[in-house]
């Protein structure tokens, strides 16, 4: 049986993460998160994800991936991303991941880890 994810329970790991729910990136982020779980197991290169999520949001390629890596890094900064390698039990970020790696990162949980739409930490 395969895992259904919802838009609500990404939305409720990112908050987790840090990620701040008043930045574009987020929406951002959310929908290319959502994406790539869509595609799964193929993966599709991150210039056509920047682009599919622009399309979604009627914006740009660029403005998407420079939202989304402005908020990974902001939340960096405050956080450290402390709630990702406590999703993991693992010490797995000790600096900024590139925007790839974090959506891989959320990617992974979600399909490995995640069990229901009640996300416990």
């Amino acid at each position: 049986m395969e895992k259904q994810i919802s838009k609500t329970t990404v939305q409720k790991l990112l908050i987790y993460v840090g990620i701040a729910p008043k930045t574009s990136g987020y929406g951002y982020l959310t929908t290319a998160i959502m994406t790539e779980l869509e595609y799964r197991p193929k993966d599709i290169a991150m210039c056509k994800l920047y682009a599919l999520v622009g399309e979604n949001h009627g914006t740009t390629a660029s403005a998407v991936e420079r939202s989304m890596r402005f908020a990974i890094i902001r939340a960096y900064n405050l956080t450290g991303l402390v709630g990702l390698n406590l999703l993991y039990k693992l010490n797995i970020i000790d600096t900024a991941p590139m925007l790839s790696e974090f959506i891989s990162y959320m990617v992974h949980y979600l399909e490995v880890y995640y069990e229901s739409d009640v996300i416990t930490f």
